[in-house]
């Protein structure tokens, strides 16, 4: 049963508002030797970039350097559709009900201070909205200890 075209959200609105509820997206990369390499990563939805932050090394940031060329996906599951729904005796017919973001762009490691300090200062108004913490300021030691990803969308 196909639903795509019936269910597919358009909305920017709604979009933007579903990738800043999520907690949870994945970055893919292509690795060395061609293969996908696909990473759980915190993010935040900034200035129409999906940003997050890493460490300084690693092959995410390698693959990236070697190919800017990335996928992200968020997704939350809804509801396991059982078989009897739509079958009564076919269990091939079982499914689940979600909502997926998926997004084709490039990768950027950022480099610019202030944009890093924006995107860290995001990420931690998003993953802790309580507040009780000093903002990131870009003379700070911590923006040369970790890494942005920038992934910016294709139009």
């Amino acid at each position: 049963m196909q639903l795509l075209g019936r269910l597919e959200i358009k909305s920017k609105e709604k979009i933007v508002e579903f990738l800043n509820q999520e907690h949870t997206g994945r970055i893919c990369s292509i690795d060395g030797n061609g293969y996908p390499q696909i990473i759980p990563m915190n993010f935040v939805f900034l200035n129409d970039s999906i940003y997050m932050h890493s460490h300084t090394k690693g092959e995410k940031l390698d693959n990236i350097r070697r190919n800017d060329k990335v996928g992200f996906e968020v997704d939350r599951s809804l509801q396991f559709l059982p078989s009897y729904f739509t079958h009564p005796t076919d269990a091939s017919q079982a499914d689940t009900l979600y909502i997926s973001v998926v997004i084709k762009g490039r990768g950027i490691i950022v480099d610019d201070r202030n944009e890093k300090t924006m995107a860290l200062n995001g990420l931690m108004k998003k993953y802790q909205p309580e507040g009780g913490y000093d903002p990131i300021k870009a003379e700070m030691e911590v923006v040369d200890e970790v890494a942005v990803i920038k992934v910016i969308l294709s139009k």
